[in-house]
């Protein structure tokens, strides 16, 4: 059986509209106001704004960080949508 993954896009504002990050990715997580926070492959529908930090674990296991101020996470039909520095 082949392993479900989340396809990942982050997009860093107000620097430049084009894509950061794309990739499929085994996990992703961050920290909200009601603290950290995992996505895991078929994750409900869900929208957050973000601090610090957001992790991805891509589908070869290898662990991406990137640090931030704040951003906004959205997460649809498997879709991972970042938006980082504003």
């Amino acid at each position: 059986m082949r392993e479900k993954l989340l396809d990942v896009e982050i997009f860093w504002l107000p620097l430049t509209k084009e894509v950061f990050f794309e990739g499929k990715a085994k996990s992703v997580s961050s920290e909200n106001k009601l603290g950290k926070f995992d996505v895991l492959p078929e994750h409900a529908n869900f929208v957050s704004l973000i601090f610090n930090e957001v992790t991805i674990i891509t589908e070869k296991g290898e662990k991406i960080n990137y640090k931030f101020k704040r951003g906004v996470l959205k997460v649809s039909e498997n879709k991972v949508r970042i938006f980082l520095g504003f």
